[in-house]
């Protein structure tokens, strides 16, 4: 449509307007794309959390299933780390269990089989002889770790060579050596020669337990603790619990 001279401002107002509507039905559309996929974002968060539950509900189910036959079948159920899988409605659960006595206690052990473990775990000869010598004056201190992350603040070692020792060491086995009728293949390989071999021997009450579910599907999710096997009088608990890590 033309526009005759007097028109011509109404027309620029006409064109303006419908520019600006056209601007906000755009800008609406966004908003409301950006709206719906937020919503499925959120709904697919609620499901991924949803499925994660299910599966830490089922590694739950696996430590206490371990827990179950180190309290019934002790001699049978040998806390030295071997697997066990079960495929239960769906589930795919595998959990092991480890006994603290086989581990390095590093209130207790001696100190050169400490320099030894990290040596074989990828530290320097100059590394291994500094954090056991501060772990030593935290001894004399009179200063007994009370919390494995402890050991990053008195030694100043990097996290991933804690992270590789953490599987091997404890605080609550209170040996000077590590029994190795549970000890883990890495640190019988590191204190080769310097503990005498296994002889299934008493487990004791304080045990990890590494457990695992898996969705039919294929959620997974896993549980670590180690746990002080412990019935009370009443005969109300099982067991009390020193660590509990979801993974």
């Amino acid at each position: 449509m033309l526009c005759g001279t007097g028109k011509l401002a109404a027309c620029r107002q006409q064109g303006a307007a419908l520019i600006f509507v056209l601007w906000a039905v755009a800008v609406l559309g966004l908003l409301m794309a950006g709206v719906l996929s937020g919503v499925r974002i959120e709904n697919r968060q609620s499901h991924n959390e949803l499925q994660r539950s299910k599966a830490l509900i089922a590694a739950e189910g696996g430590i206490a299933l371990a827990v179950k036959n180190l309290l019934n079948d002790p001699a049978a159920f040998i806390a030295d780390g071997r697997e066990h899988r079960y495929d239960l409605d769906g589930i795919r659960l595998t959990f092991s269990a480890r006994s603290e006595h086989g581990k390095l206690d590093l209130n207790f052990c001696q100190l050169e089989h400490f320099s030894s473990l990290l040596r074989f775990m990828g530290a320097t000869q100059h590394e291994a002889v500094s954090f056991s010598d501060l772990l030593s004056q935290r001894r004399i201190e009179g200063k007994p770790l009370g919390h494995l992350e402890e050991l990053l603040d008195v030694t100043s070692m990097n996290v991933d060579l804690y992270q590789r020792i953490l599987p091997l060491v404890t605080l609550w086995s209170g040996r000077g050596v590590p029994d190795a009728a549970f000890a883990a293949e890495p640190l019988l390989q590191a204190l080769q020669n310097k503990i005498s071999p296994g002889v299934v021997s008493n487990s004791g009450s304080v045990i990890s337990i590494e457990s695992s579910a898996e969705l039919s599907n294929g959620f997974k999710a896993g549980l670590f603790a180690t746990i002080a096997l412990d019935r009370s009088a009443d005969g109300s608990a099982l067991y009390s619990v020193y660590r509990w890590q979801e993974r």
